[in-house]
C-alpha cells in the first residue's frame, strides 16, 4: 500500500480545491481493509482498478470511474479486492455548492457517480484522468484550470457560512454553535439550515467530526498520548468520548489499538 499527498504550491491559496493525493494497491495488500476517518472534506476520486468498495451503514457502494464522497458523520469502510490505484482531491468545504448549486446534503454519508451528480464537470475531468493517469505533474495543473474557469454562486451569506467553517477549523473544533451565532448575521435555525444545505452537515455535527478528527490526527501525528488528548479536545466524560470513537471509527478503542491501519495513519498524520 503506497499512499502520498501530491504537493502543489497552488493547493493552500486556491478558492475550490484543497489538496490532491494517490493510493497504490499491489496484488501483495490484498485483501485490502481500513477505516477510514472524514477530514472534514468532500473529495473526487478517479478509479483504475476493480472490485473496490466503500461499506458504510451495511451499505456496500461500488467506487469506480469518478466518484464524489460527501461529508461523513461517522467513519465508513474501505474495501479492495483488486490491485489499482486511485487519485484523487479535496475540495474546500463549501466548494461542491459554489460550483453546482446543490443541497450539499443530499450527498453525506453517500459515494456518488460525478457523472450522475454533474455531466457537465465530469465531461471535463474525465479526459484529463485517462489522458494523464500516469503524468500526475501535467494533470494537476490542468484540474486547476478547469476548476479557474467554474463561475461560483455568488451568495453574501456564504462569506459568513465561509467564515463560520474557518473559526472551526482555526479552534479544532474546540468551539459551541453559539460562538458561531456571534460572527454570522442569521439565527441559529437560519444558521443550520444555511451550512447543511453549503456544507453538507449542521454546525453542530460538522464540529463533532472535526473535533474528533483533530484528535486522531494528533495522537496519530504522535504529538501527545492519547488520555492528554482526550482532555485537551474536552472529553471531560469517557462514555461521550467511547459513544464518538464508536461513531467514527466503528469500534471501541481497545479493538483499534489492536489493529493496523496503515493508509489511516498515512493520511491522517500532520
Amino acid at each position: 500500500m503506497e499512499f502520498n499527498y501530491l504537493e502543489n504550491q497552488k493547493d493552500k491559496n486556491h478558492h475550490l480545491i484543497d489538496h490532491f493525493y494517490q493510493l497504490k494497491i499491489t496484488k501483495e495488500d490484498l485483501p485490502f481493509k481500513s477505516v477510514i476517518l472524514s477530514v472534514g472534506l468532500i473529495s473526487i476520486t478517479c478509479v483504475f482498478g476493480e472490485q473496490q468498495y466503500a461499506l458504510q451503514n451495511s451499505i456496500k457502494t461500488p467506487l469506480k470511474d469518478l466518484t464524489v464522497a460527501g461529508q461523513t458523520l461517522g467513519g465508513y469502510q474501505y474495501l479492495i479486492n483488486a490491485s489499482g490505484y486511485s487519485i484523487a482531491f479535496c475540495l474546500k468545504p463549501s466548494a461542491l455548492y459554489k460550483i453546482m448549486k446543490i443541497n450539499v446534503s443530499t450527498i453525506t454519508n453517500k459515494h456518488v457517480s460525478l457523472k450522475e451528480l454533474n455531466i457537465d464537470l465530469y465531461n471535463q475531468l474525465n479526459p484529463l484522468f485517462l489522458t494523464y493517469k500516469d503524468d500526475i505533474s501535467a494533470l494537476i495543473p490542468l484540474i486547476y484550470e478547469v476548476f479557474d474557469a467554474i463561475p461560483c454562486i455568488q451568495d453574501k451569506s456564504l462569506i459568513h457560512i465561509d467564515k463560520a467553517v474557518d473559526l472551526i477549523i482555526e479552534k479544532e473544533g474546540l468551539i459551541k454553535v453559539n460562538e458561531l451565532l456571534k460572527i454570522v448575521p442569521f439565527s441559529q435555525k437560519s444558521l443550520e439550515n444555511k451550512f447543511k444545505i453549503a456544507i453538507g452537515l449542521t454546525p453542530g455535527k460538522y464540529i463533532r467530526q472535526y473535533r474528533f478528527m483533530k484528535m486522531m490526527r494528533k495522537y496519530e501525528s504522535k504529538q501527545m498520548d492519547f488520555k492528554d488528548l482526550m482532555y485537551l479536545y474536552n472529553y471531560y466524560d469517557l462514555s461521550h468520548f467511547l459513544k464518538d470513537f464508536k461513531l467514527f471509527m466503528g469500534q471501541t478503542p481497545n479493538s483499534y489499538f489492536k489493529k493496523e491501519y496503515p493508509l489511516l495513519k498515512k493520511y491522517l498524520k500532520e
